[in-house]
């Protein structure tokens, strides 16, 4: 590539360089509720956007990644909290929990006993 296509690609490189950006971050929001469900929260950790949808209760958990949304699920939500502090979502030996614990909001993945994850929520949503 010369000339201006090169130029211009070298622009773009550099404004996302300089701002922080990648062009995934710098999207709209890709992950929502269904057109027909009420949205019980939409918040987001460092690496996942996290929906609650439902229709009169809460009734699905939906996470993406951040970084590849290929990798996203939505599974039905075996446990919640009418307080809407607390969701929980199983798959097979894997349990995805939403909550607002006395140390902070988290979103932890674990495999049976085992932690796979725990991501801070950077927004509060109740």
């Amino acid at each position: 590539m010369t000339g201006q296509g090169m130029h211009l690609v070298w622009r773009f490189t550099v404004a996302f360089t300089l701002l922080g950006l990648t062009p995934l971050a710098a999207t709209a929001r890709p992950l929502n509720c269904r057109s027909h469900e009420s949205t019980f929260v939409e918040t987001e950790t460092r690496s996942y956007w996290v929906n609650i949808c439902g229709g009169d209760f809460p009734a699905y958990y939906m996470a993406m990644n951040k970084q590849d949304p290929k990798l996203s699920i939505r599974l039905p939500l075996r446990d919640w909290s009418p307080r809407g502090d607390y969701f929980e979502a199983v798959n097979g030996d894997y349990t995805y929990v939403l909550a607002d614990t006395p140390r902070g909001i988290f979103l932890t993945v674990s495999r049976g006993t085992h932690e796979l994850l725990r991501e801070p929520v950077l927004r509060r949503w109740y």
